[in-house]
């Protein structure tokens, strides 16, 4: 006989409201590191659907309220749309040179991703 699981009560199963994140409560994040001691690594992508360059930024170490708010800095800078996944910035357009100056004036650590 197979037991079927009901799911908790403050188990969320679908939500509609476009600004809710679900908090993982067992998810420990890394306290932020100081801006210079952190390598930060500017690339730049091709979208998977219709082959537009996107710039990524990779290595960030942090809280992800940190990633996002650089995350936001950056898209104003740059002039561009731009979002945040698993550690790592994503900005419409090739904007790599802009975001080389402002993260290098904030203090980062900033290398180029091999071609």
């Amino acid at each position: 006989m197979v037991q079927k699981r009901l799911p908790d009560s403050d188990e969320v199963i679908y939500s509609t409201y476009p600004e809710f994140e679900y908090e993982y409560a067992n998810v420990h994040e890394p306290k932020t590191k100081r801006p210079k001691d952190q390598l930060l690594t500017i690339a730049l992508n091709k979208r998977k659907i219709d082959g537009a360059p996107v710039t990524t930024i990779t290595g960030f170490k942090g809280k992800r309220i940190d990633l996002i708010q650089l995350e936001e800095e950056l898209a104003a800078v740059c002039r561009t749309s731009g979002s945040s996944r698993m550690y790592d910035i994503i900005l419409d357009r090739d904007v790599r040179k802009r975001a080389y100056v402002y993260l290098r004036n904030q203090g980062f650590g900033i290398q180029f991703a091999a071609s």
